[in-house]
């Protein structure tokens, strides 16, 4: 006997509707609506632009998280649930039974998709199940509200968010566009100037920039970022001062950027990778906060001792829950500011990234007395640090009682190489063998890993990790 299920009377309706497009067309208002979107999504999947224009007017929802399903090639798909909506709002559409007030083109709302997909038969069930009901909003009845996510990738802009721009504008009166993320990769000015000026500045929650990009270009993008006072994260990566460049210069564009900073209100998390207008200025910057930060990261940015001498006294890190300092060489900075900034955090941070610093066994030994009262700590990332069998044995015996740990990575111990910088890797395993005896007298670790430098013979790094399910080994990463 075959152990496959024969198909289910539902599925085979659906089918069965879906294969006369007019027959679905008229039956729709009549469709109980627990079977939308399980209908909903093999119209999409068939590219029934019909079925799925019509379905959007009579949507019994308040959302439609289309954004979940939504992807570069389906062109054609997006223009007919636009055309869809305009049968509801624009032309006055007398279907009593639509619901919709809100389109999600980002992409989340996966789990809408999966649980009516999936238990159908569960859904139409005449007992109710709330925790199956998709989320309803409960606002801007009058008007559709666009939630989008906007990416400016190129100099020439998605097709999509072109139309759907386009769209929005058009329907200005009706249609309320809300961006909740903007992120933006090597785009010229004018090009996202065209777009930015589209967009509701209020709405935006983050925003990423990572071009390459002059200062002067970062000057010009500045006063967008002033009125984003609903901004809650800030990510900008490889910004440089041009070279050559005059003290008044850095002054102004240093200005230019934190002059700004008063007008966003809520933002709580500020990433800064490679922006090298940070050095000797960190004062400047976090004083024009105007709330503590909850997440703090200077990935590859040059910092002076006056830099984290301030930020171990800065009240703007007074709720900091995650630090992320890699790659920031702190060789030349005093072990006692090191420790002051831990201490500083320690009740209540939860990640400490302080991988590639240079830390030295003096920086490390000075900030262990406040790592060990870090017990909200849930990951250390110490990787790339040359520290020795003596101090990593220190350091296994503070993190002891640091119990909520589930992330550790550590470096090996500098005797785990020859003198020539090779990799024993003999030698490696038993060191760390010794260490995580060390560790497991403690506390139960969840997931540990060590790991080499590359090294100079094969240019591979070797690792040595044990999880919480207690399964150890050893193996080279290419």
């Amino acid at each position: 006997m075959s152990d496959m299920s024969p198909p289910r009377l539902l599925h085979l309706a659906q089918k069965s509707l879906l294969g006369n497009e007019a027959l679905t067309i008229l039956s729709l208002d009549q469709l109980p609506r627990e079977i939308f979107p399980a209908l909903f999504l093999e119209a999409f999947n068939r590219r029934l632009l019909s079925i799925l224009k019509a379905m959007v007017r009579v949507w019994p929802f308040e959302v439609l998280p289309l954004g979940a399903l939504k992807k570069n090639s389906q062109m054609d798909i997006m223009k007919a649930v636009l055309d869809g909506l305009d049968m509801k709002y624009t032309q006055k559409s007398d279907c009593r039974r639509g619901k919709l007030h809100v389109l999600d083109l980002r992409d989340v709302g996966l789990n809408f998709w999966n649980v009516w997909a999936k238990s159908m038969d569960d859904a139409c069930s005449s007992e109710p199940n709330m925790r199956r009901q998709p989320v309803e909003h409960k606002e801007l009845k009058s008007a559709l509200k666009v939630i989008v996510n906007v990416y400016l990738t190129t100099d020439t802009p998605n097709v999509f968010l072109t139309h759907l721009l386009q769209w929005v504008k058009e329907r200005a009166s009706l249609v309320h566009l809300c961006c909740h993320k903007l992120k933006i990769a090597r785009c010229l000015i004018h090009r996202m100037s065209d777009i930015l000026d589209s967009l509701e500045f209020g709405c935006i929650q983050e925003v990423q920039v990572f071009p390459v990009w002059r200062l002067p270009t970062l000057a010009k993008f500045a006063p967008y970022l002033g009125q984003m006072s609903s901004l809650h994260k800030l990510s900008a990566f490889h910004l440089s001062f041009p070279t050559p460049i005059s003290l008044e210069g850095k002054v102004y564009f240093n200005t230019q950027f934190t002059s700004e900073l008063p007008k966003m209100p809520h933002l709580r998390r500020l990433h800064m990778n490679s922006v090298n207008l940070l050095e000797d200025n960190l004062d400047q910057v976090f004083r024009c906060l105007k709330r503590p930060l909850e997440s703090l990261s200077l990935m590859t940015c040059l910092l002076t001792e006056v830099d984290v001498c301030y930020l171990s006294q800065c009240p703007k890190l007074s709720e900091l829950k995650h630090l992320h300092l890699n790659c920031v060489k702190l060789t030349k900075i005093s072990p006692e500011t090191l420790q002051v900034l831990l201490e500083r955090v320690a009740s209540t941070l939860m990640t400490l990234d302080l991988m590639d610093c240079d830390i030295t066994d003096s920086q490390l030994n000075a900030i262990l007395p406040a790592l060990s009262q870090c017990y909200q700590l849930t990951s250390l990332s110490l990787f790339g640090n040359r520290i020795s069998m003596a101090m990593m044995e220190k350091l296994m015996e503070h993190t002891g009682n640091l119990s909520a740990l589930r992330v550790e990575q550590y470096p090996a111990p500098l005797e785990s190489y020859h003198t020539q910088g090779i990799v024993q890797r003999e030698r490696f395993f038993h060191l760390c063998t010794e260490l995580m005896g060390i560790l497991e007298r403690n506390r139960k670790p969840k997931k540990v890993e060590f790991r080499t430098e590359h090294c100079r013979k094969c240019a591979h790094q070797t690792v040595f990790c044990k999880n919480h399910h207690n399964w150890c080994d050893c193996y080279l990463l290419y």
